[in-house]
Formats: C-alpha cells, sequence, structure tokens
C-alpha cells in the first residue's frame, strides 16, 4: 500500500521587522525557508510586493502547491483577508489603514491566500505540532516587534466579538506612565513593556544609549550589569503581571512563549513563575489557575507552520 505524499502550502509569517516565506507539509514540517528584514519604512505598496517576490521563488520550485497560509501582526479580519491599520506597520509612507492583503497578494501569486494574526497562527502550531499538542487549555506569547496573544479554549481557537482577534498584548498596566508609549496610542499597554523591541527601547533610556538591542542586553544581564540585571527584574515582574491578568480571563494551563526575545528566557522566566506563584496563590484552590510556563521548541517557527496549518485547514 503506497503511503499518501503529504500536501505543501506556501506560508508567510509578517510582523514589523522581519518577513519569513517557506514551503511546509500537510504535517507541519518546513520543507525550506528564507527569512529577511521586511521593508516596512517604504510602505504597504512596497511590503507586498516584497511578499509576492519572495512567494513567486518559491511556487518556481514547488509548482504543485495550490493554498497559501499568512499569519502576520494585527489587527486584522482573518474573515474578510484584511490588515486593519497595524499597529506596527506605521512609516514615514503613512498608516495602512484598512489592506485587503489576501486579495492584493493572491492576485499576484494566482493562488488563495488565508489570513490569520500570527499569535493565534503561532498557538494553533504549537497545538497542532507543539508544546500545546493534547492541551485543550493554552496561550502563546510571541515576543518580538509586538507582543501576539494566541488562545486555545476548550480545544477552540478563541476569537473576540464580531470575529476579531483579542489583542490581549494592549491591556493597559501601566496606565499614564510615559516611559512605555505604545503603537497603539496609549501609554503602559503591556506590549509597550514586553515585546523585545519596548524592551530594548526603555533599557536605552536607562543607559544612555542609543545603540543597544535586545541581543546586547541579554548579554550584559548574563554578565550580572546591575543595570540590565535590574531591567529584567522588571520586566519578569510585569511579565507575571500580564500573565495573572489573562489567567483570571481565560484560564490557560499552558503558557508558551516564542518570538526572537524569547532566546532571552533564562533572565526572566525563573523569576516570573515565583512572582506568578506569589499573584495566583489565592486563586489555586479548587480550579488551579497557576498555567506552566514553557518556550516553544518550534525554533521561532510557530508562526510559518501556524500560517500553512490556517491554509490546510481552509482547503479540508
Amino acid at each position: 500500500m503506497t503511503q499518501k505524499v503529504p500536501q505543501k502550502f506556501l506560508a508567510y509569517d509578517l510582523g514589523g521587522t522581519k518577513v519569513a516565506v517557506g514551503v511546509v507539509t500537510s504535517k507541519g514540517k518546513v520543507l525550506e525557508e528564507h527569512r529577511e528584514p521586511v521593508v516596512i519604512q517604504q510602505g504597504k505598496t512596497a511590503v507586498i510586493a516584497q511578499l509576492a517576490a519572495l512567494g513567486k521563488r518559491l511556487l518556481e520550485e514547488h509548482p504543485e502547491i495550490r493554498a497559501v497560509g499568512m499569519a502576520s501582526a494585527g489587527p486584522l479580519d482573518p474573515a474578510t483577508g484584511e490588515l486593519l491599520d497595524p499597529t506596527n506597520f506605521a512609516s514615514p509612507k503613512g498608516h495602512w489603514g484598512r489592506t485587503p492583503i489576501a486579495r492584493l497578494l493572491g492576485a499576484k501569486l494566482r493562488r488563495k491566500v488565508h489570513l490569520e494574526n500570527d499569535a493565534a497562527a503561532a498557538i494553533l502550531a504549537e497545538h497542532w505540532v507543539g508544546a500545546a499538542k493534547g492541551c485543550d487549555n493554552a496561550m502563546i506569547l510571541t515576543l518580538g516587534t509586538g507582543l501576539g496573544t494566541g488562545i486555545i479554549s476548550n480545544g477552540e481557537l478563541l476569537r473576540a466579538g464580531r470575529g476579531l482577534h483579542p489583542e490581549a498584548g494592549h491591556l493597559i498596566l501601566r496606565e499614564g506612565d510615559a516611559s512605555a508609549p505604545c503603537g497603539c496610542g496609549n501609554l503602559g499597554c503591556a506590549e509597550a513593556y514586553l515585546s523585545g523591541r519596548n524592551f530594548s527601547r526603555r533599557a536605552r533610556v536607562a543607559f544612555g544609549k542609543s545603540d543597544l538591542s535586545a541581543k546586547d542586553l541579554a548579554e550584559l544581564a548574563r554578565k550580572r550589569d546591575p543595570r540590565a540585571v535590574a531591567a529584567f527584574d522588571e520586566y519578569a515582574l510585569l511579565m507575571a503581571t500580564a500573565i495573572h491578568n489573562y489567567a483570571v480571563i481565560y484560564a490557560p494551563e499552558l503558557v508558551v512563549f516564542t518570538g526572537s526575545f524569547a532566546a532571552a528566557s533564562d533572565l526572566f522566566l525563573k523569576a516570573t513563575r515565583e512572582h506568578l506563584k506569589k499573584m495566583l496563590a489565592r486563586r489555586r484552590v479548587g480550579v488551579d489557575l497557576l498555567p506552566k510556563l514553557v518556550v516553544s521548541k518550534l525554533d521561532n517557527q510557530a508562526g510559518l507552520i501556524g500560517g500553512a496549518f490556517v491554509a490546510l485547514r481552509a482547503s479540508k
């Protein structure tokens, strides 16, 4: 009996800093992947042209691909395939407004494009082939340019009202905090502290240096630089505060960290767990609301694999 050959899907993972495009099978295996900086500063027309060029290159090598899945930073509407003025996509060329990216990119690729929020795609990937496999109540935090949140509740991807994605990265932790401006226009959002980009931005102010990256700060903290250690201590407390809020709203049994800044988890995860135990001490009787905290093992490919899953699910 011949074994059925897995289908292939073209998948995108679009963020405010980078874009990944790859070929992923219906078993969740990444066959080929390319990453590069996204040309956000050149505006949305240039970004869509960049996405099309990357996709066409892979479609030439894999012409049997018929469906495309895109995981993107939001806000967005997966039902209509529209980006809704994405928080971290503004540039000197202006804001994006409502952009029917699935239709525009699909016309260039001559394939149907299925759009999903990047964090929603990431938790779908983890539930499919990753750390949340077999767990029906799980949440993912994507730590990159922004703070993405995706939730599986009772075995299903959780949507907000009107079919939108729950943008829980914009729950406010410290209202009016001028040190933490968020791309959404507010001050003190969780994203304004916990995304890799915003963590390094705030730390640069404390250090009085304009050239420190998140990676630089992690290296300094591992060398026990007191200011870097203090920055990660604050980060751990704020992360625990955010997860406490998520726990009492969504009750995840598992929280998965992914994204480029998750590589610094050795500097904040232990302290985050300790803070969270104290914050949820009275919430552990009856139903224990303390979630397990883990780092993704999908090699920062959760968004890409999730994009493929969205295309796979839509093609059934």
